[in-house]
């Protein structure tokens, strides 16, 4: 069961992640990078998007290293503390996220039209439920 289980929610992200690749790598970005930029809007330090993704601060960094070389973000030194730098998205970087959600949201709508509106809440609490610490 715990493998079904897994399974299908990697098969799920993956798809997804592939009908929106196209119209990603037309922005600049990758699905990976797109949820770097939302993840930045409220944790602008590497180190906490790292952790709030779960991922390893090497790659957080040269994600946005690309990021910047690209103009979807600007590095910037924290007033509070010089020694620590800041990202915020540049006016690319927010059009380019407001479209990578745009293209997110509209793949998932169309399999979520498969299920009743009752069904899409109790899906939405399990998951919360499951994500619960």
């Amino acid at each position: 069961m715990v493998w079904d289980l897994l399974g299908h929610l990697w098969r799920l992200q993956r798809s997804l992640r592939e009908e929106t690749e196209k119209g990603l790598e037309h922005l600049g970005i990758s699905g990976l990078e797109a949820w770097l930029l939302r993840v930045l809007q409220l944790h602008p330090y590497p180190s906490e998007a790292a952790r709030r993704m779960g991922l390893p601060l090497p790659t957080v960094s040269h994600m946005l290293k690309r990021l910047e070389e690209g103009g979807f973000v600007v590095r910037a030194l924290d007033p509070k503390d010089l020694r620590r730098f800041a990202f915020r998205l540049t006016d690319r970087g927010e059009e380019a996220l407001s479209r990578a959600e745009a293209l997110m949201a509209e793949a998932l709508r169309r399999r979520l039209a498969r299920l009743s509106p009752e069904e899409v809440q109790a899906l939405l609490g399990l998951l919360a439920r499951l994500e619960e610490a």
